[in-house]
């Protein structure tokens, strides 16, 4: 009887999720005051990319936290969804810990026509690129169609 119950509790232990990984690549979205939010963060919980619209104007907000250092001096960023890429103004924004390159995403060319289900949201700045986690594309979506919507 001992032994079954230690092989339960084992396999308890064994199939519980691992809170780091459960984190890892993790989207959130919110609404609130009129402002469309999805949010990335990394395995400890920090936030790594935000995605933001406010409506009426519906312009598109894209901030990247890992690349600021390489933005240092950067006037243009590289947005890729699938296939299709934009060069776009960014700037950096911030201090410290919450510095992050900060890309308002232009309504023409419709970027957001070109995401599939499958394909990956990458900013490039300054030679250096970042593909945000699965699902990117779809939170853009679900981020535009709110605030657009709204």
């Amino acid at each position: 009887m001992r032994l079954l119950l230690a092989a339960g509790a084992c396999a308890l232990v064994l199939a519980a999720p691992n809170p780091g990984s459960a984190q890892q690549g993790v989207w959130t979205y919110e609404y609130t005051n009129g402002v469309a939010t999805a949010t990335e963060r990394d395995e400890r919980g920090r936030t790594v990319a935000t995605i933001t619209c406010r409506g009426p104007t519906g312009d598109i907000v894209l901030s990247d936290f890992t690349l600021a250092r390489a933005a240092r001096r950067a006037t243009q960023s590289e947005v890729r969804i699938g296939a299709i890429a934009v060069l776009v103004p960014s700037r950096l924004e911030g201090r410290g810990r919450n510095r992050a390159l900060t890309i308002s995403l232009p309504q023409r060319p419709p970027i957001l026509a070109a995401g599939q289900p499958t394909d990956q949201l990458s900013v490039t700045v300054n030679s250096q690129s970042r593909t945000l986690s699965e699902g990117a594309p779809q939170k853009m979506r679900e981020v535009a169609y709110a605030c657009w919507g709204g």
